[in-house]
């Protein structure tokens, strides 16, 4: 892994290890006042067992909602105290994503959204983390498990195959839920000019570019209310995304072979496999920790702020 192994400052060790948060949990938030709050409560639990009481956060970004999405996010914060609300006047998704990572305390991040979160996938690179920088739960990877309408189908299709055209991208979604290690991201957060729908997109191409380890994962989707947007608006406004975006990348092009896994959902679903050891034994090694030592079940926050501390 490209970072990994990177020495840590004394002054940046003593953060880390003052810091009991580990786990950032950002949620863009849009007009969701009917299901906000039931999300932060059927979520936290998973995430005490995962992470450890105490050694994570919600990190809610309000872009500009007309209902009472902003009173819930505070007693979302009131409740789970670690956690932090931010406010941006207008909507804007990649803006949401782009502030609520560079306010990310953990070291570790997941993005999700109110409506799209897999707790196996949670669960899957937590026990993992340190064997990629970045892992994509992809809607599209396994079609057995979306059950989207034609709509969104087709529209995720269409972008998808562009972005495979246009820029080798060697996945099959850069939307949705991610898991990533910030010391290594938040470098090319910065560089990222793209906000709207394509902000996760040119960091994700920019990070396969980078040559960081990648993996892919199939998550299940479940249509549970209509698009916003009507279609013929969201194919134009993607289609004028992709070509400012083509510009953007223009200058950032991979000269070497990326780092990209794919993984099934049965890998993601059995924890105590042959498989996850493998993965498990990647991460030591790009830590430069023994691989014969015992896997780590992480519940611990302080052994993991010495890990952390240590570099």
């Amino acid at each position: 892994m490209a970072s990994i192994g990177e020495s840590v400052s004394p002054r940046l060790a003593t953060a880390h290890a003052e810091n009991k948060v580990q786990l950032s949990v950002v949620v863009p938030v849009y007009n969701e006042d009917s299901i906000l709050m039931q999300m932060a409560e059927q979520l936290a639990p998973h995430l005490d067992e995962i992470a450890g009481q105490h050694c994570w956060q919600f990190i809610l970004v309000d872009n500009g909602s007309r209902d009472l999405s902003r009173q819930i996010c505070d007693q979302i914060v009131n409740r789970w105290p670690e956690s932090i609300k931010i406010e941006l006047a207008k909507p804007d998704y990649g803006e949401a994503l782009f502030q609520g990572l560079m306010s990310a305390t953990g070291s570790w991040a997941f993005i999700i959204n109110v409506d799209f979160w897999d707790v196996p996938f949670i669960r899957w690179c937590y026990r993992t983390r340190g064997a990629y920088d970045m892992v994509m739960g992809s809607k599209r990877a396994d079609d057995v498990l979306n059950k989207q309408g034609q709509y969104r189908r087709l529209l995720s299709w269409g972008l998808n195959t562009i972005l495979q055209t246009v820029f080798n991208f060697p996945g099959t979604d850069t939307h949705g839920q991610k898991f990533i290690y910030m010391p290594s991201l938040r470098p090319i957060f910065r560089q990222c000019v793209m906000r709207r729908g394509q902000f996760d997109t040119e960091f994700t191409l920019r990070a396969a570019r980078a040559k960081l380890w990648l993996a892919e994962i199939p998550v299940p989707i479940v249509e549970f209310r209509k698009a916003r947007n009507l279609m013929l608006h969201k194919i134009t406004r993607n289609i004028v995304d992709i070509l400012r975006l083509r510009k953007v990348m223009r200058n950032n092009r991979s000269r070497t072979a990326m780092r990209y896994h794919r993984w099934s959902r049965e890998d993601v679903e059995r924890l105590s496999s042959a498989q996850t050891d493998l993965i498990v034994a990647m991460g030591r090694l790009h830590r430069g920790e023994p691989v014969s030592s015992p896997a780590p079940v992480a519940m611990d926050c302080s052994s993991q702020n010495k890990r952390t501390a240590r570099g």
